[in-house]
């Protein structure tokens, strides 16, 4: 059965993650809460035997054909993944499309398994208490920005501008070379501007989260028109000097603690 969805939080997701909105009735949807004490095979094949064994009795011979093609590459994903520090997971696969989706998600939920069109009644719920943001990380010559949604963190864009040059020396051409520099920076930070406004604007975002030292975190905020400014929600630590993989899960432990902390009442 597909059910209609009506949150614009969940638009927001589907732009970014658009292989989710298929009507597919080959996907397998799979909700599971994550073991606090760490990973656990035996303890996640215990939970998928008691979701699947009842569930597969009440399907029909196609569905059943999804089940047992789709549970095992789902298995097979979670042992890679080793899902750890967040309370739950939601996967949708279907090999036919080459769909295969893991989401960290901020609250636990009970085990549930489904064949069809992606389930996404759960996520809808949990967006309209964790609202999608926009993060953006910069310096005076860079800047990357980031989707949060739910327990996820998704790369969107990077910028990389002119050098700003740096003056220690003094006399007569310090305050020049000061305004060449100060020029140069809020050039390079009024690029990140504007990707934080288009992103704003085609995907949806209601928070903006800056992370950077403080003088380029204060100009950028500067930068933004003031409707884009005003979405802004907080500051995270993160910083561009963070090798990429850290630096996507640094931003993604923050944003976790960000979410429980500021969730939004139903």
């Amino acid at each position: 059965m597909t059910e209609k969805l009506h949150v614009k939080e969940l638009n927001t997701l589907l732009k970014l993650e658009p292989e989710l909105g298929t009507s597919d009735e080959r996907t397998l949807s799979v909700y599971m809460p994550v073991r606090a004490e760490g990973f656990d095979v035996r303890h996640y094949d215990v939970i998928l035997e008691h979701a699947a064994g009842p569930y597969r009795r009440k399907l029909d011979d196609d569905q059943k054909k999804v089940l047992d093609s789709e549970l095992p590459r789902f298995r097979t994903r979670l042992h890679l993944m080793r899902p750890a520090g967040c309370p739950a997971i939601a996967s949708f696969s279907n090999e036919a499309i080459s769909l295969m989706h893991f989401i960290r998600l901020p609250e636990s939920v009970d085990a549930r398994i489904e064949v069809g069109p992606p389930m996404l009644t759960t996520l809808e719920l949990m967006l309209r208490r964790y609202p999608p943001a926009l993060l953006a990380v910069v310096d005076k010559e860079h800047g990357r920005t980031f989707a949060s949604i739910l327990g996820e963190v998704i790369p969107l864009a990077e910028m990389n501008g002119q050098e700003v040059r740096h003056t220690r020396a003094g006399g007569t051409s310090a305050p020049s070379n000061q305004r060449k520099a100060d020029n140069t920076a809020r050039a390079n930070l009024k690029q990140v501007a504007a990707s934080i406004e288009a992103e704003v604007k085609r995907d949806g975002f209601t928070r903006l989260y800056v992370a950077g030292p403080d003088e380029a975190r204060a100009a950028l905020i500067r930068l933004l028109p003031k409707a884009i400014a005003s979405l802004v929600s907080g500051t995270i630590s993160a910083s561009l000097d963070t090798p990429g993989g850290r630096l996507l899960a640094d931003v993604r432990d923050q944003m976790m603690t960000v979410n429980r902390s500021s969730a939004v009442s139903a």
